[in-house]
């Protein structure tokens, strides 16, 4: 028996073992609405994470915001609520009708949770208004 032949169980079980379980549960409300999804990404194990939201301001700057503490501050304008900490995210510009959506890859062997939320801000009267979407727990392990 050659080296590949012996090696190929123990690479079919790595591959299953792998296999991450990934969940996402609203954890708090605000004034838009976010979505998380993880769907699998071919035999290693790894799952596509897609973010989106609805309900932001039209072509407005906005921020995705992923932390490690769940919280709630009251935001300038229509009462929407900061939900979280800052540890990761990025600015982004909503479409026409005040949606962004993102997604990437999340490894197999990434393990973690974050609390998520996006919001936005735009100009209104005068004043500076955010609107901020509930919040999410999700991740995977």
């Amino acid at each position: 028996m050659n080296l590949l032949t012996s090696l190929v169980p123990l690479l079919l079980t790595t591959v299953a073992s792998a296999q991450l379980t990934c969940t996402s549960t609203s954890v708090a409300s605000s004034c838009a609405t976010l979505s998380v999804t993880f769907t699998p990404q071919g035999m290693g194990g790894n799952m596509n994470i897609t973010v989106s939201a609805t309900g932001l301001h039209p072509h407005a700057q906005g921020l995705m915001n992923w932390g490690l503490t769940q919280w709630s501050a009251p935001l300038p304008g229509p009462g929407c609520l900061l939900l979280c900490d800052f540890v990761w995210g990025h600015k982004f510009v909503t479409n026409d009708l005040g949606e962004f959506s993102w997604g990437r890859t999340w490894p197999n062997w990434y393990q973690q949770y974050f609390y998520m939320q996006v919001g936005s801000f735009d100009l209104v009267g005068g004043n500076i208004e955010f609107i901020s979407t509930d919040c999410k727990y999700s991740g995977c392990q």
